[in-house]
């Protein structure tokens, strides 16, 4: 996708990344933006957009619901590019997307990173001090 004469690095951002930068809040586009110093598009599958609202809408766990909430609204407000993901499960969906369309990923899931990393797909996660970290990424 090319953006103001620049090709936009596309990075699918898992419900766990943005939930988790929410508790901060972080605008994670940006800080992911400066950790690969170029311009993202910003992707998320459908079944985890389904996923947030489902969050959103719960009345058992407050905090999660909140937090939910204005990931939605980030999503929203960011313009990701929802890509429709099928049946399948979704840390499945996000490695076989990742893999056929080149994605770098962002999750904090231990077992969705090394998965990934087996597959050859670059991922970002969030240090337990805040920063964000890269892995497998050669520009």
């Amino acid at each position: 996708m090319r953006s103001g004469g620049k090709i936009a690095i596309k990075v699918l951002f898992d419900t766990n990344f943005l939930m988790a930068a929410f508790e901060g809040p972080v605008d994670v586009v940006e800080r992911v933006e400066e950790l690969l110093e170029a311009k993202v598009r910003p992707i998320i599958l459908k079944s985890q957009l389904r996923e947030l609202e489902r969050i959103a809408s719960s009345h058992e766990r407050q905090k999660a619901a909140r937090i939910a909430r204005a990931a939605l609204e980030y999503v929203k407000k960011k313009e990701f590019e929802v890509v429709e993901n099928g049946e399948r499960a979704v840390d499945d969906a996000i490695v076989e997307a990742s893999r056929r369309e080149d994605y770098i990923v962002a999750t904090n899931d231990r077992e969705l990173r090394r998965r990934l990393r087996r597959s050859g797909v670059n991922v970002i996660y969030m240090k337990s001090d805040g920063k964000f970290e890269l892995e497998g990424y050669q520009p």
